[in-house]
């Protein structure tokens, strides 16, 4: 299996804790009718941000916060087969930063952890997150399941923010705080694990929005199975730090034998790597490509890890937020 390598050094690693992926029933489930269902943040929790949110706060939160585990709320069943004649669409091209300071190393500045918290800061987890391309230059990608617990639950904190770049105590672009996020009501009435991302609209930091500060990737739907991709993550269990970003080189995403509607591929990175971009095309140069998946869980051995295939309703959600 690949290793997983973080920026510094190589490393292969060949234990993780994941969510298993039990065997499927024989039945599909049927098509699920989509909405978008979205979170603000609240007004009252404006005013008083600057009060709440100290500088030792955010230290605290960034320096001990767990990976957001996915929790099913029913076991995991047969999903609905991928379209795989829709023509691969580029939705969006990787843009370049407008601030002068980024650099490529020693990780994609486009990459991040994703911090999300009660209003209080009391009680808060953390997911890997990516920036993505749009219009309003304020958008990022992570798992639905980083800010929605699925059926029966509800968004899974009050605020958000977001650390592009960050590794161990170097946060060389600041704090960039959730305005609005955004998943299907697929996922939040009925957890399906086809509908296990989202996407986050984040406040501007300093007067730029992140996708002028850092840059973004691209995102492209019906990208199919077989592609070369990059695979990054913040995993934090069974030996990983959890504040370095660990990454997976030029692995192939394959579809699985049983569940037809996930993309895997040979990579583990454990909690706290969810949401992390899977990026076809990747600029090593500039730490650029477009994404095509996101880690959701690993798999039954630990060797794998799966992402829902982004297909169209991907792109119909991006056009929503965006």
């Amino acid at each position: 299996m690949p290793g997983a390598k973080a920026i510094i050094i190589s490393v292969l690693l060949t234990s993780g804790v994941a969510l298993v992926a039990p065997a499927a029933p024989a039945s599909a489930a049927p098509e699920t009718e989509l909405k978008s269902i979205s979170g603000r943040a609240s007004t009252s929790l404006l005013n008083t941000r600057s009060t709440r949110w100290t500088q030792a706060r955010i230290d605290k939160v960034i320096q001990t916060a767990k990976p957001i585990q996915y929790s099913p709320s029913r076991p995991a069943r047969q999903l609905r087969a991928k379209d795989l004649t829709a023509p691969t669409r580029t939705i969006v091209p990787p843009a370049v930063a407008s601030s002068p300071r980024v650099a490529a190393l020693p990780a994609p500045a486009t990459h991040g952890r994703l911090y999300v918290s009660n209003a209080d800061g009391s009680s808060y987890g953390f997911c890997s997150a990516s920036v993505i391309n749009s219009g309003q230059r304020n958008l990022i990608n992570t798992a639905a399941h980083c800010l929605h617990s699925g059926e029966g639950g509800d968004w899974t904190f009050q605020e958000a923010f977001f650390v592009p770049q960050l590794h161990g105590a170097s946060r060389p672009y600041g704090i960039f705080w959730a305005q609005t996020w955004t998943v299907w009501s697929a996922w939040t009435e009925d957890s399906d694990d086809d509908y296990d991302y989202g996407f986050v609209n984040l406040f501007p930091s300093g007067g730029q929005n992140i996708a002028d500060v850092v840059g973004a990737n691209g995102l492209r739907v019906n990208n199919g199975y077989d592609d070369n991709v990059v695979v990054w993550g913040y995993p934090a269990d069974d030996g990983y730090p959890g504040d370095v970003p660990y990454y997976c080189d030029n692995v192939t995403t394959y579809d699985g034998s049983w569940f037809d509607s996930w993309v895997y591929v040979g990579c583990i990175l454990t909690g706290g790597a969810s949401g992390g971009p899977w990026l076809d095309d990747y600029d090593y140069a500039n730490s650029r490509g477009y994404l095509i998946g996101l880690t959701s869980r690993a798999g039954i051995d630990f060797d794998y890890s799966l992402s829902p295939y982004f297909d169209d309703s991907v792109a119909d959600l991006y056009y929503e937020v965006d």
